[in-house]
């Protein structure tokens, strides 16, 4: 099925809604879940990344701390590549719809910036 979604045979409904819209929101919001339970592990500290970077001795005493860190840049990781394979699978939509190009060009507007939205709110 995710095959069909990134050559565009899926309807633009489907890819819009479905895939693209439900799977970067659901994505984002493990992404933000796992970045605040990493926060409040680590005491809240707004610079939680380079806190973590800079003394890994504190990760390796806290394993809680250690095993959301790495959840957290992989789950980061997995949305940033999600949202690159949307872009590009909307693109493909778009050349294969047939009916209003208009519609299909603000569909995959909208999924480039929400793209954009998801992951700078995932950051931080």
């Amino acid at each position: 099925m995710l095959g069909k979604f990134f050559y565009g045979q899926l309807p633009l409904r489907v890819a819009f809604w479905q895939f693209s819209i439900l799977g970067l929101l659901v994505g984002g919001f493990i992404t933000r879940l796992l970045m605040t339970l990493l926060k409040q592990t680590m005491n809240y500290d707004t610079n939680f990344i380079r806190v973590a970077i800079n003394s890994l001795s504190f990760l390796q005493n806290n394993t809680v701390a250690l095993a959301y860190f790495a959840f957290y840049v992989a789950a980061f990781i997995a949305l940033c590549i999600y949202a690159v394979i949307c872009i590009m699978a909307m693109w493909n939509t778009y050349k294969e719809y047939d009916k209003s190009k208009v519609l299909a060009i603000i569909c995959l507007l909208i999924i480039i910036a929400l793209s954009y939205f998801v992951i700078k709110f995932s950051i931080y």
